[in-house]
């Protein structure tokens, strides 16, 4: 197993990070977006391509957060499935939320397409799949409400999933297209080079220590600039907002040796897809271009610990014994794996609205996926460009949230957040 270093994300071990220079100096923009992921290039390029000035500045290296770290999934399922919004909101407002994150899958892919990114684009149905027949109800739940709204799936019961499986150990699963899964630190990386060569300054290395009025303070300079957007997800409280508001659950990530092709037969006997289970802290797999397969996941013990966990082999124990137990037949060698951080609110929907006394400070933040963190990029741009308000209220910091600040207090921050989870997604 490789040590906990740089080349053991396996991304970065098919292109080098190697940042640009800091900023230095003092500078005056119209905009200027604290944040190198995919919220933050996304709400760069979609204020470029409105033709007005805007400079992104990222503490380590495009594509270094967890942007850059993630398993590549590109579907609108994340943290929250459908079937949880339409209990919550009803189908209307599920609907539109729905399709809000449809988009941010759609622009990523145009993307790909319009500059040619090469990132390891696969396309790849999605496959929600139960452990059990608890999991089957959810599954099925799921089913229904995608039904309900007019969206393509299908629904496989215990005998019919072993045909897209290769394992016994479902009950069921169900299935949708129109995703597909990337590398997306190269996603991210690529289109750092597409704004740079459009002349959008963007300065790597470059962290945002402080934001006093209309400027962004940094270890060599500052940037003053009419609008911030900070697209800075779990890193947002440490500039002293969102505290109670964002936190971050912990995952890891593993990548196997590449696999033979009668084995990826038995995984996948028809066609590869990106696949997750129905436990709370699910497990979740899918096969990149070179064959390797892509695992991932949690461990309740560490998803809320304050700190990114260095105990890797860990959790490549507890890999390798899913898949192990899912699909005996297989035997994989584990050749990359790392943990990462991604930042979350309470109830799993996003965080965004401006700062409490200033407006001309707006935050992204808590987006639980690519797809979620493209469209909160190009809404705060947008919000920013024409007044753009219509989720304005529903991914508010302010809005009601099962737990509040008080009892927040008496719980601490782990345990809120864990149980909030829980009620989110199965209460």
């Amino acid at each position: 197993m490789r040590d906990k270093t740089p080349a053991s994300i396996y991304w970065y071990s098919l292109k080098d990070p190697k940042p640009s220079e800091a900023f230095l100096g003092e500078m005056k923009t119209t905009v200027a977006v604290v944040g190198g992921g995919m919220a933050g290039l996304s709400c760069a390029q979609r204020i470029h391509d409105a033709g007005v000035p805007v400079v992104v500045i990222e503490k380590d290296f495009c594509g270094a957060g967890a942007s850059g770290k993630t398993s590549g999934f590109i579907t609108p399922d994340s943290e929250i499935e459908l079937s949880s919004l339409l209990d919550t909101y009803g189908p209307e407002k599920a609907k539109r939320i729905w399709e809000f994150v449809i988009s941010g899958v759609d622009s990523i892919r145009k993307n790909i397409d319009r500059y040619n990114i090469s990132c390891d684009y696969q396309v790849q149905d999605s496959l929600f799949i139960a452990n059990n027949a608890s999991g089957f109800k959810h599954v099925t739940k799921e089913y229904e409400a995608r039904t309900q709204l007019g969206y393509t799936s299908t629904l496989y019961d215990n005998a019919k999933v072993k045909e897209i499986i290769g394992s016994k150990k479902y009950a069921g699963a169900v299935r949708y297209p129109d995703t597909f899964g990337m590398n997306s630190y190269l996603y991210c990386q690529a289109m750092k080079d597409v704004l740079r060569a459009s002349d959008v300054p963007i300065y790597e290395q470059t962290p945002a220590t402080s934001i006093v009025g209309h400027e962004i303070i940094t270890p060599h300079g500052r940037i003053t600039a009419d609008h911030i957007i900070v697209c800075a997800d779990r890193f947002i409280p440490d500039l002293g907002a969102l505290k109670k508001e964002i936190y971050h659950v912990q995952t890891f990530l593993g990548i196997t040796k590449p696999l033979s092709s009668d084995q990826i037969q038995v995984i996948f006997p028809k066609n590869p897809m990106m696949v997750w289970d129905t436990d709370l802290v699910y497990n979740y797999f899918r096969l990149t271009r070179d064959n390797r397969l892509l695992i991932g996941g949690g461990d309740l013990f560490y998803t809320y610990a304050h700190d990114v966990t260095n105990n890797t082999s860990r959790f490549g124990r507890r890999l390798k014994n899913y898949i192990n137990k899912k699909f005996p037949l297989i035997h994989i060698e584990m050749e990359y794996l790392w943990p990462g951080m991604l930042g979350v609110s309470k109830d799993l929907l996003p965080i965004i609205g401006p700062d409490e006394d200033n407006d001309y400070i707006f935050y992204v933040g808590a987006a639980t996926g690519l797809p979620w963190a493209a469209a909160l990029g190009q809404y705060a741009a947008d919000r920013m460009l024409y007044g753009r308000s219509e989720f304005d209220e529903d991914f508010s910091p302010r809005r009601h949230f099962v737990i509040g600040r008080r009892m927040q207090s008496l719980l601490r921050t782990p345990a809120t957040y864990a149980l909030s989870h829980g009620i989110a997604k199965y209460l």
